[in-house]
Formats: structure tokens, C-alpha cells, sequence
């Protein structure tokens, strides 16, 4: 070979290298800490702001960067535990449900109340969802669900279609129907337009903690007490399609990353990335150092989520790399498969510069050596197979 081809042959793999390196390279903003549990948080639709609930009633809200992050104000509206916050579709307004049973939407820019709902509920409200502009829907411990329309200042819809606590809330594009999850083992549809309820699914004999809607909106899926996602297919609530098990403890929370794959929330305090038919664990994306992970939360952008957990911590993570992770539908997953790394190394490209880059987290710990032996095998979006899938670890008590 000529000097010429050697030296061409040298520079174009110096050139991947150093491209797979700066890749493999972000920086993320640092651990935000508090004092006290964090029960939710939420993104802001379009700055670099971060509201959390603490369990005090206190709601805080950070600026964050990968130079600092800031607080930039405590609100000290909620009397007890402010269990779930979310801005307003334009980010002007705060919207926070707590324990002491009040709706409450602050002004983001002044921090004063605009309204209040002391009385929302029967019992302490468990969570909300902000569906449109002026339409959100709340639920609390007892199995009440309400609709409200701000503009109105009170609810237009009020049912009890559940015997325990809603435990999660999704809504579909067209802002038609409303999915909430229960910890009576239900899931239960509702249609925002005609105000009723449209269907309940048989009992799963265990408690559905979380809910999602993926696959471009063709697949539900709900996770579970005993850590197995149910799959419902669109429309076909009545009972579910598909099951897939393998999470060692309960699944607490669920985020949509692509329309194939997203982040779960377990109770042993990983944060698992998970593709959506064929079903597949991943590998692992953070962790809160066995701390139960309570909510997950991810950017406008889809670049970056954030969760916290009983560390006292709000932790990010990046995740637009998972998107070019590949799955191998003809190979079954094997009882061996280790999780596979999916932090990334620390470097200098700026996370801001286009709201993401990639991420660095720790090593997997030996105590997730098995979380992919029980994964299920359903390949085929359409099928009916319920598989059982017990796992070693399913049986534990939580």
C-alpha cells in the first residue's frame, strides 16, 4: 500500500474514534438537593425551569444548567404534602394538587395564588393531569376522579368508578380519552367529551401504578405492583393483550422516550430503559442508589428526563442516545443477558446548546445481573398471548 492510503486509511479511523468519543461526551446538570422527600417534579414547556413537590407542601422551583443550578422561588401555599405539580401548557402558571385536598395555580412570574380549590376533594388528592390549557383532571386516595375547566373555576365531571387511590393519569392526542390507573388492580377510560365513563378493565389482581401511551398511540401500557408491564392494545381496555415481567420490584412510574422505547421507575431504585415490541430490557439509565424511585419526568425536547427518589435528590439523565440503540427481533433474550450499560462518560459538549446531548451515569451494580432473565418473548404487536413470566423476585414483599 502507497504511504498516501496508509495515511488516509490512519485519519478516517482517527476521525471515528474521536467522533464515538465526543458522542459519548455531555454535561448535565448537577444533583439538585433537598431537605426533604420530593414527591413529583415537573419541566417547564419551553425554559430551563424545574418545579418539585415536596412532602413538607412546600413547591420549589429551579433553574438548572450544567454550570449551576438555581432556586429561583419557594412557593408555601399546600398545608401538607404536595404531591403532584405541573405547569400550564404556556409555562405561565403552576399547577399543584397535595394532601391537604387543595387544587392550587400559581403565577410562575409574581408567585401568588391566582386560584384556589381548598376543598378539590373528598380525600387527599393522589395525583393530576394537566390535559389542555384550561382543563385539568385530578384524583385522589379514595378513587375520586375529577375533570375541572379552569376558566369555569370548578369541576365538570365527578366520579367514583374506583375502591382505592388513582394512581396515574394519560390522555390521547386528540384529548378524547383519559386513562387512569388504580391501585384497585384497574385501569379505567373515560370520555372527556360526553363526561363518562366508557370502560373498565378486569381486575389484575394487583395494584397498576403507572400508565403510559405508546406505539403511536396503538398500545397502553401499566405498570404493576409485582413489577410486570400490562399491555393493553387501543380501545380494547377490557383486559390486557400482553404482559411482560421481569422488573424486581413494583413499577412506579413510566415515560415515553420514543414511540418504542421508555424509561421505568422501579421501587429498587433503577431506572430502566425498556423497548416496546419486541419487548426488551435495554439496559440500565440511572440509578438513586436503591432508593425507591418516585416519579420520572422527561424534557420538552425528549433529550433529557429528570427523577427523584427518597435520596432527597432530583437526578438527570440523558436519553436522545437510546433512540439509536438497536434491538435484535430475531434473537430471544437469554436468562444470562446482563443489563447493558446505557450511562454516559462525562465530557464538555454543552447539554443546553441543543437541549441534549449524552449522558454519563454510574456502572451497573451486581445486584442487576438479573433483571433481564425473565423478558418477555412476544415479538408481534397483535398478539393475544398473556405471558405469565414469573420472575424469582416477583414474589417478594414490597
Amino acid at each position: 500500500l502507497s504511504p498516501d492510503v496508509v495515511y488516509f486509511a490512519a485519519y478516517v479511523v482517527m476521525a471515528e474514534e474521536q467522533e464515538k468519543t465526543e458522542d459519548d461526551q455531555v454535561r448535565i446538570p448537577a444533583d439538585i438537593k433537598f431537605e426533604d422527600l420530593v414527591v413529583d417534579i415537573s419541566f417547564h414547556p419551553s425554559k430551563p425551569l424545574i418545579a418539585a413537590g415536596v412532602i413538607t407542601g412546600e413547591v420549589t422551583l429551579h433553574s438548572y444548567a450544567p454550570a449551576a443550578n438555581t432556586l429561583v422561588r419557594t412557593f408555601k401555599h399546600h398545608k401538607r404534602a404536595a404531591r403532584a405539580v405541573a405547569f400550564s401548557k404556556d409555562g405561565n402558571s403552576l399547577i399543584t394538587s397535595s394532601k391537604d385536598r387543595s387544587l392550587q395555580v400559581v403565577d410562575v412570574e409574581t408567585g401568588k395564588v391566582v386560584q384556589s380549590f381548598p376543598q378539590a376533594h373528598p380525600s387527599p388528592v393522589y395525583c393530576q393531569l394537566v390535559i389542555s390549557e384550561r382543563m385539568v383532571a385530578t384524583g385522589d386516595d379514595e378513587g375520586n376522579l375529577k375533570l375541572w375547566d379552569l376558566r369555569k373555576g370548578h369541576p365538570i365531571m365527578e366520579l367514583q368508578e374506583n375502591q382505592d387511590f388513582i394512581s396515574d393519569m394519560a390522555v390521547d392526542e386528540e384529548k378524547r380519552l383519559l386513562l387512569t390507573t388504580s391501585g384497585d388492580g384497574t385501569m379505567t377510560t373515560f370520555n372527556i367529551r360526553r363526561r363518562k365513563k366508557v370502560m373498565q378493565s378486569e381486575n389484575m389482581e394487583d395494584e397498576l401504578l403507572s400508565v403510559a401511551i405508546v406505539k403511536d398511540g396503538s398500545k397502553v401500557i401499566c405498570g404493576t405492583g409485582e413489577g410486570a408491564l400490562n399491555f393493553f392494545n387501543w380501545e380494547e381496555f377490557g383486559n390486557i393483550s400482553d404482559r411482560f415481567p421481569g422488573h424486581p420490584m413494583s413499577v412506579d412510574c413510566i415515560v415515553p422516550v420514543t414511540e418504542n422505547i421508555v424509561c421505568t421507575g422501579s421501587m429498587d431504585g433503577v431506572i430502566r430503559a425498556v423497548h416496546i415490541l419486541p419487548n426488551r430490557f435495554m439496559g440500565v439509565v440511572g440509578e438513586h442508589e436503591e432508593f425507591p424511585i418516585e416519579q420520572i419526568r422527561i424534557t420538552p425536547n425528549s433529550e433529557m428526563i429528570a427523577s427523584c427518589s427518597h435520596d432527597h435528590k432530583i437526578k438527570f439523565w440523558h436519553v436522545a442516545h437510546l433512540e439509536k440503540e438497536t434491538i435484535d427481533a430475531s434473537k430471544k433474550a437469554k436468562r444470562d443477558n446482563k443489563p447493558k450499560n446505557l450511562k454516559k462518560t462525562g465530557g464538555h459538549e454543552d447539554f443546553f446548546a441543543d437541549f441534549g446531548k449524552d449522558l454519563e451515569v454510574k456502572p451497573v451494580t451486581e445486584s442487576e445481573d438479573d433483571l433481564d432473565e425473565e423478558e418477555s418473548d412476544s415479538d408481534d404487536e397483535g398478539t393475544e398471548d398473556v405471558t405469565d413470566g414469573e420472575d424469582e423476585n416477583d414474589s417478594e414483599d414490597e
